[in-house]
């Protein structure tokens, strides 16, 4: 069995055709029905979102610095969990 991953590519024995594209896809505003101002503003507070939360980076960096972190028990069943699965 083959599986073409690729269905519109012109193969090696010229049978296949490509795929015809249908129009393009609307403009963001028009997609999701929002007035146009409406669609820029989400898009400008989405641009503006911090991407680093401040409290998230701190946690982490407590649980780097912590030797008991992750517990022997977790460990232990990583551990387990990948000696089950090895070839």
């Amino acid at each position: 069995m083959e599986i073409n991953l690729n269905p519109g590519r012109v193969s090696d024995s010229g049978t296949s055709q490509p795929i015809a594209r249908g129009p393009s896809t609307p403009s963001t505003s028009e997609a999701t029905g929002l007035p146009h101002e409406r669609t820029q503003a989400l898009e400008q507070s989405l641009r503006d979102a911090s991407q680093v939360r401040p409290e998230v980076v701190a946690r982490a960096k407590a649980l780097v610095n912590d030797v008991q972190y992750p517990p022997q028990e977790i460990l232990d069943r990583i551990s387990t969990l990948l000696a089950l699965h090895i070839k």
